[in-house]
């Protein structure tokens, strides 16, 4: 499975902001209710994970990129590469985050905005990554499709791993309605990112028909349309259970609206694992190309 590093190095720094952005908007909130004080205390393990993934994104670029130094070569043409510019802005959004998450475990106070800053560091580093791969030659990433997968998998695992994380710290403490917007929030921005990259699903086939019968199919390679093709089956799964992990999310909700971290934290949690296991059947479905 030589996809995997790739699959690692994606979804990993791109959960990272996810997580980063949950973490400065939850901390918002929790800010308001309970004060700073506690609000750090209830977030520092959910900004601790976002550094964590991200270290271990990058560990794991070094694997597909061959030789850890390349990554130096690579800085010499950034007016041109977006390989260049994705290193950039990974470099400042990682040692940002860490260094901020160094400070707050240190000094035990958190700040909405300098974590909000640092989350808008990561999206420009993602933009910069799907751009990376949409310049390629590999035909099925040559789509707009390519920034939807990579933007959407950054709010929706973002949205589960947060929020998992959240609800087991506050659970014991937090009021129900702010439990309820917390999950709902999740929910309202992982049914988005879920339903827009269904949406331009129907034109990136008929870009991919159109692709087949023009002389571009000469130009690229076909292996890729084959890989699609055949992995049609881990398409339709991932999403299906994207569309599952979606509907357990919300009936949780409903079920157990005056208690949804409480007795409703067991569908939750499950909810968010479904949801996360689609995103990676997404992101292997989008590296299998020969």
């Amino acid at each position: 499975m030589n996809e995997w590093p790739l699959v690692t190095f994606t979804l990993f720094v791109q959960s990272s902001v996810g997580v980063t952005i949950f973490t400065a908007l939850y901390f918002c909130w929790l800010e308001k209710d309970i004060g700073n004080q506690r609000a750090t205390v209830a977030m520092r393990p959910a900004l601790l994970t976002a550094a964590i993934l991200g270290c271990l994104g990058l560990l794991a670029s070094t694997l597909h990129m061959g030789y850890p130094w390349n990554a130096f070569h690579a800085l010499r043409h950034i007016s041109s590469s977006w390989l260049s510019r994705e290193i950039i802005f990974a470099a400042v959004y990682l040692g940002a985050l860490c260094l901020y998450t160094l400070v707050v475990l240190i000094k035990g106070h958190m700040n909405k905005s300098l974590l909000a800053v640092i989350g808008l560091l990561g999206i420009i580093d993602i933009f910069c990554m799907a751009s990376l791969y949409y310049n390629t030659s590999i035909l099925t990433w040559m789509h707009i499709n390519t920034y939807f997968m990579f933007i959407g998998a950054l709010f929706a695992a973002g949205a589960v791993i947060a929020l998992s994380i959240t609800a087991f710290r506050i659970k014991a403490f937090i009021n129900n309605e702010l439990a309820k917007k917390i999950v709902i929030s999740a929910l309202g921005i992982i049914f988005l990112s879920v339903t827009l990259r269904m949406a331009v699903q129907p034109s990136y086939l008929e870009w991919l028909s159109l692709v087949i019968s023009t002389n571009d199919a000469i130009t690229f390679p076909h292996t890729p349309i084959i890989a699609y093709n055949e992995i049609f089956g881990l398409r339709v799964s991932a999403c299906i259970m994207s569309i599952i992990g979606i509907l357990v999310m919300g009936y949780s909700v409903w079920k157990y609206r005056n208690a949804v971290f409480t007795s409703g934290l067991s569908m939750v949690l499950a909810s968010s694992a479904i949801i996360l296991i689609a995103e990676i059947l997404n992101r292997f479905a989008f590296f299998i190309v020969k």
